[in-house]
């Protein structure tokens, strides 16, 4: 039998621990993870086995060779005097090519962003979840009415150094540190981005995406997946859009859904 003492140690370890502690990974969503886990078996050997195997499916996308602190360190000494906007686009697409995410959006940024707009209206706030770099093409927006902007995410390094970003050239945007399947957001926005994420969602906990969407105080949810396989060789259009289309089934929301670039767009909308 596991008891709290168990669930603490292996807390402990795991945000001590040179793969994942400078992560600093939070308190919540370590726990929901083993809570998930003793949901299955009360083995303790068996649910610290599961519980690692389930820690590294859901944080391996965040293990990008990106060191924060020298990062920040390289903005500050850029930011002496304010980088001009070619300069600010170039420095922001250096950073984004580091992350595989970003990194397949690069070519139609403009385009990206103004399919979003042309479906949701230039809103005037927004709530990036799981944002990994995405915040980086906030001089792609286009939005000149966007007044808040949230970057949520597990990754506090990662936070730190948008932070410093957002403070330099985009002082409406903010961060913030939460598990937001773990917790549910209070934060309340026109609406939320979730960007090459509900995949990975869907195996950490199935039907977690449904319970997102109803909790969330937006009007609207842009959610993004991929095309196609990672090697390119398959369509997973059907796959993904039938997995947005289980997790609205039955509630009051509207789905639109279209395609930039290598991702599959879907819009949600509040009736």
């Amino acid at each position: 039998m596991i008891n709290e003492a168990d669930i603490q140690k292996m807390i402990d370890d795991v945000q001590n621990s040179r793969k994942y502690r400078n992560l600093q990974l939070p308190h919540p969503f370590l726990r929901d993870l083993i809570d998930s886990e003793t949901q299955q078996t009360q083995n303790k050997a068996k649910i610290k086995e599961n519980f690692r195997k389930k820690l590294h499916e859901v944080i391996a996308p965040y293990l990008e060779d990106i060191d924060y602190s020298q990062e920040s360190q390289k903005h500050i000494e850029l930011n002496q005097s304010k980088m001009s906007e070619p300069d600010l686009k170039t420095y922001a697409k250096d950073l984004m090519r580091k992350h595989a995410s970003t990194r397949e959006r690069l070519t139609h940024l403009d385009a990206f962003y103004a399919e979003i707009w042309a479906h949701i209206g230039h809103v005037e706030s927004v709530l990036d979840l799981a944002c990994a770099l995405d915040p980086l093409a906030l001089p792609w927006f286009n939005n000149p009415c966007l007044k808040t902007f949230y970057a949520i995410d597990i990754h506090q390094p990662r936070l730190n150094f948008l932070d410093m970003f957002f403070q330099s050239y985009f002082p409406f945007a903010r961060t913030l540190q939460q598990d937001f399947i773990a917790q549910p957001l209070l934060l309340q926005a026109d609406c939320a981005f979730l960007f090459k994420e509900v995949h990975r969602m869907e195996k950490r906990k199935p039907g977690c995406t449904r319970q997102l969407i109803k909790k969330l105080k937006v009007n609207q949810i842009v959610i993004s997946l991929p095309a196609r396989d990672l090697r390119g060789h398959h369509s997973l259009a059907d796959y993904h859009t039938k997995m947005v289309e289980n997790a609205i089934q039955g509630l009051d929301f509207s789905l639109q859904q279209t395609q930039v670039g290598s991702e599959l767009l879907y819009f949600i909308k509040k009736l």
